[in-house]
């Protein structure tokens, strides 16, 4: 669909009504509000900073908006009068040019009240009053199932307009910034994936079962022993302190499973996994994989640990055709807890955007079923708070075919509303390892099955 089609249907005056995720009430106004129009952002007590935030974000823009005005409800979100009173102030102010209302956000209340204070125009005569319907007032939807613009007729069907990603493009950045979210300082996400080759040599030994439990067993046994903190498990050992240790120049590469020790260079896929990262002896050395191209010994330990997937999947992303319009994409997403901004609220694994709709990709080499539903329940909450309906979630993970299945099918019974009906629900998808050598393709198709129809 062109741009022409929304001209038709862009006013002057926006009533916006910010609810939860201010994403829709953004979109919304960068679609239908005119150059030198004013946007109305209708808010309660409990939106009022997110309505702040929206307006300072307007504002800031060069898109030659007039101005962008906060109309608070205060505590009334659900009282018939008083959102209708609030309306009909600020229209009697507007002394001309075309009005729109967009319902997407707010309470069931607001949108009822607003919708019919904006309808109907009230007459007194000396007995009671008229109303009768204003002329040319249009009346917006912001569809999330669809991704379309449906604007409201009365005398006949709604017009439907897909918000294609062609249309428009919203950063990452610029959706983290409605939700008053940032990362931390010191670990911004990053948009260039780390050691490619390597990664996807990675990605083929962890297509085997026994070589996935090797690695694994490896990095528990053997990194994670001499790089740890000893203290803090959950830390790794201070960057002096990796480059002092003799032994992590020296790691061996075997492991011990049943009595049996195992050479891990024995098997052709880590051992070509190991030859990418420059390690051709019978030992690794943490330093000589850093010059491989990454930026600190810490970053080596956690890319061998597991961080590895997390650069392939980024590099599969990127790798999908440009029709597909993804515009922007990256990994590491460490969000700050606004309480204690030195600690991490959450994090995303991997994240990018296609047109206004967020896609989140949560990465894990872990193999169990319950550990996986974990990772991806969690990630599909935080997908819906930042990108709200729109949003879509993925997990890559080393789960065998029967897992993945398994876990769709779970999926499936929590999240459709008819967990019986024969649509299948692509809001989530799983990829287990057997999907790991054909990732690109198999996200290329998550992604149509979710277009704009």
């Amino acid at each position: 669909m062109s741009t022409s089609e929304f001209d038709d249907y862009k006013v002057d005056h926006l009533f916006l009504l910010i609810g939860e995720n201010p994403l829709p009430n953004y979109v919304a106004a960068k679609m239908l509000l005119n150059e030198g129009g004013t946007a109305y952002l209708v808010h309660t007590t409990d939106t009022e900073k997110s309505a702040k935030r929206l307006q300072t974000i307007l504002k800031s823009e060069l898109n030659g908006f007039k101005d962008v005005e906060l109309r608070s409800l205060g505590d009334f979100e659900s009282d018939a009068y008083y959102i209708q009173e609030e309306i009909k102030l600020k229209l009697e102010s507007i002394e001309s040019g075309q009005i729109g209302l967009n319902y997407t956000g707010g309470t069931k209340a607001m949108s009822a009240h607003s919708y019919r204070a904006l309808f109907y125009e009230e007459i007194e005569d000396k007995t009671n009053k008229i109303y009768k319907r204003r002329e040319s007032i249009f009346f917006s939807y912001l569809d999330p199932r669809r991704l379309e613009m449906c604007i409201d007729r009365e005398d006949n069907e709604r017009v439907h307009i897909p918000v294609t990603a062609k249309l428009l493009s919203v950063k990452l950045e610029k959706v983290f910034q409605i939700h008053g979210w940032t990362w931390q300082e010191q670990s911004p996400p990053i948009y260039t994936p780390e050691l490619p080759n390597a990664a996807k040599a990675f990605a083929k030994l962890h297509e085997d079962e026994k070589l996935i439990k090797l690695w694994r067993t490896w990095c528990n046994n053997v990194l994670r022993e001499y790089a740890k903190n000893p203290s803090n498990k959950n830390n790794w050992l201070s960057e002096k302190q990796l480059r002092e240790k003799e032994e992590l120049s020296n790691l061996p590469l075997q492991v011990k499973v049943e009595k049996e020790v195992i050479q891990l260079k024995e098997y052709q896929a880590i051992n070509q996994a190991l030859i990418t990262l420059g390690i051709t002896a019978d030992k690794l050395s943490l330093t000589t994989v850093q010059k491989q191209g990454l930026k600190s010994l810490e970053s080596v330990c956690k890319w061998l640990d597991g961080e590895w997937l997390e650069h392939y999947v980024l590099h599969q992303v990127q790798s999908i055709p440009q029709n597909l319009y993804i515009h922007d994409s990256a990994t590491s997403f460490w969000i700050k807890n606004p309480r204690n901004p030195k600690n991490t609220k959450f994090q995303f694994d991997v994240a990018f955007m296609r047109g206004y709709q967020l896609f989140v990709i949560s990465c894990t080499t872990i193999e169990r079923k319950s550990d996986c539903k974990s990772k991806l329940f969690e990630a599909y909450i935080r997908a819906q708070q930042l990108g709200g309906t729109e949003a879509r979630v993925a997990l890559v993970c080393c789960a065998s075919p029967t897992d993945v299945s398994a876990l769709e099918t779970e999926i499936t019974n929590v999240l459709n509303p008819t967990p019986d009906s024969s649509n299948k629900n692509y809001k989530l998808v799983v990829f287990g390892r057997e999907d790991l050598g054909e990732l690109t393709e198999g996200i290329a198709e998550w992604i149509r099955n979710n277009e704009a129809k």
